[in-house]
């Protein structure tokens, strides 16, 4: 079985592009030909991985849009393929691949990547995007193969928008190892790790340890990520008002560098309005540390298997969430870590997930029956709304 992905590997491309790697490799081990169609790396960036096939295009003309004109013609230089696989919408790689299975009558899945909330279409560009939708991109997810999508909700967001494809629920994945490096102090700290946006609500970690005052004496504050130079100032500006405790930004680290960081972490926070699943759980759940997220996430399971707190998307409540943590003691915050840890093993595997895609691509390919996270019949939308 041969498949052909479109997006980025890029490893400033955050969690989307390890979640994609890690599902490329894993379906690579399990004799699926995965390869990847993406535009240059931009200077200084590197690939997530070296695992698997990358073909280049030639880089966009125009790079809102990401509009590249040869880009249909070197995906059809690279042959024949079983199905194809968009990853995110909006851009013109995915219309790109989605007409060059069109022409070829072969069939084609995407991925939106949570770029179908409604909070990510209002954030920006949104009379863009609904144009984008009404003019093309919801027919070309209705003539999808199939729709993937990684949670309940991102389900709901896209039958609310109009999608009637049949669409798969499949988590990203998380690379299961053993991590060597350990916590060499004792200094309770709270970790945030990813891009640095102001949907990321960071600015809402860096309030929580103004509000808590005197009880974030001796902790620390490690924001690590890059992206919006403009949104870094305001939270570096807001950080030096902070009187008890630390704010330190690390910056965009990875390898060793980003695990020994991330080791040092006594909890990691998620504080976003919505993520469609949101790396930085999986990051701190694979290592043993507990998290903390917003209802904005699907992650009940910080509740349901004791590894973290998942709490309304208020400012009042995630301030509560991180002085709970704080007056967790070292042991019970182990004892959630581990239950973390196993949560990942169960279900978030790289193993796990890829044998899921595989499974998904076998049924489009009339050689399995349907899985049972297919879904093909929804229930009634009344007025537009699940």
């Amino acid at each position: 079985m041969k498949v052909l992905y479109s997006g980025t590997l890029a490893a400033t491309a955050g969690g989307p592009a390890m979640s994609v790697y890690l599902t490329m490799y894993g379906l690579r081990l399990q004799n699926v030909d995965a390869e990847i169609m993406q535009y240059p790396l931009t200077e200084g960036d590197v690939l997530r991985g070296e695992e698997v096939p990358v073909h280049y295009a030639k880089p966009p003309i125009e790079h809102k849009f990401g509009y590249s004109p040869s880009l249909r013609k070197a995906i059809r230089a690279l042959g024949t393929y079983d199905i194809y696989h968009a990853q995110g919408v909006w851009q013109y790689n995915t219309y790109a691949l989605v007409d060059e299975a069109r022409r070829a009558n072969i069939p084609y899945l995407i991925t939106p990547r949570g770029m179908l909330y409604p909070q990510d279409i209002a954030k920006s560009n949104a009379v863009f995007k609904r144009l984008s939708l009404k003019w093309r991109l919801l027919d070309d997810l209705n003539g999808a193969a199939c729709v993937h999508v990684t949670c309940v909700d991102e389900l709901k967001h896209c039958c609310n928008l109009g999608v009637t494809a049949p669409i798969a629920i499949i988590p990203n994945p998380v690379e299961i190892k053993e991590y060597s490096d350990k916590k060499q102090d004792d200094v309770f700290r709270i970790g945030y790790i990813g891009r640095v946006s102001r949907r990321k609500n960071i600015h809402g970690l860096i309030q929580a340890y103004m509000d808590l005052e005197e009880e974030m004496k001796g902790t620390e504050l490690l924001i690590i990520g890059g992206g919006d130079d403009t949104y870094m100032k305001e939270l570096t500006e807001m950080a030096k008002k902070v009187k008890y405790g630390t704010v330190c930004f690390a910056g965009f680290l990875n390898g060793k560098e980003k695990d020994e960081a991330l080791a040092s972490c006594s909890v990691l926070v998620m504080p976003s309005e919505f993520e469609n699943l949101g790396n930085v759980i999986l990051e701190g759940l694979v290592r043993g540390i507990p998290c903390i997220a917003t209802t904005g996430a699907p992650w009940s399971e910080l509740n349901t298997e004791h590894c973290g707190w998942q709490v309304p998307y208020t400012q009042k409540d995630i301030t509560e969430a991180i002085y709970q943590a704080r007056h967790t003691s070292v042991e019970e915050l182990t004892a959630m870590g581990m239950n973390g840890r196993r949560l990942m093993e169960r279900r978030y595997s790289v193993e796990s997930v890829a044998a899921r895609m595989k499974q998904l691509y076998s049924w489009i390919l009339n050689k399995e029956d349907k899985p049972d996270f297919v879904h093909t019949l929804f229930p009634e939308v009344n007025g537009g709304k699940w």
